[in-house]
């Protein structure tokens, strides 16, 4: 299995597809040297229960360091709930490592004003389905998890899955089997967090269901 997760990885960091997301990354790493300013793969534990999507690189997160959610505030208030409940080592992003867990998003690099294009989401959609294939769970697995950062996450995931649509909604659970779960979250963005739109309370309560379906069949 690592052996793909890291095949994929580097047809991800290899992949000029889109030119305006190209020149884009190669203009800002004029601008900031020593930041990643290249696609950004996911990373995390290789045999991960919790797989966790966002929708793009930040500049100064993942485009800074090349890891998902690591750099910024987003990072910052989403590793307090990972470290919460043993998804990481630290709740400090830039020293934790990931237990059982790994980090993407729909679009791998880095876009102007946080809005990738629809076609450059389409453009990265083959990488995430890969993701997802090489996550799903087999018959007899132990529970795994899908958290969703946002709305567009919830949909992309959803209709990669063959899922019928369902309508966004913080704290949402859906049972795709016995062993395989799909959550939502707002995403915790700084803007989202300053209007306590998404309070630490809410977000541990998703991680605290999260943690009980993957607990399940550990006891």
């Amino acid at each position: 299995m690592s052996s793909r997760i890291e095949t994929l990885a580097q047809q991800v960091s290899d992949c000029r597809q889109c030119q305006r997301l190209t020149c884009y990354q190669s203009e800002q790493k004029k601008n900031y040297p020593t930041h990643h300013c290249a696609p950004v793969p996911q990373w995390g534990a290789a045999r991960s229960r919790l797989l966790i999507v966002g929708l793009a690189p930040g500049l100064h997160g993942a485009g800074r360091t090349g890891k998902g959610f690591v750099g910024d505030a987003s990072g910052a208030f989403l590793f307090q709930a990972l470290d919460r409940f043993g998804f990481a080592t630290s709740s400090t992003p830039e020293e934790a490592a990931l237990r059982q867990t790994a980090i993407t998003n729909i679009v791998k690099c880095l876009p102007p004003n946080n809005r990738p294009s629809s076609g450059e989401k389409s453009n990265c959609l083959p990488f995430l389905r890969d993701e997802l294939e090489m996550f799903a769970p087999g018959v007899r697995a132990k529970p795994r998890a899908i958290l969703c950062l946002g709305s567009e996450a919830f949909y992309t995931v959803q209709s990669l899955l063959g899922l019928q649509r369902e309508v966004f909604v913080h704290g949402k659970a859906i049972s795709m089997s016995s062993n395989y779960s799909l959550f939502s979250s707002y995403h915790p963005s700084r803007l989202n967090v300053n209007t306590r739109r998404l309070t630490q309370e809410m977000f541990f309560g998703v991680f605290a269901q999260i943690y009980q379906a993957l607990s399940e069949a550990d006891g």
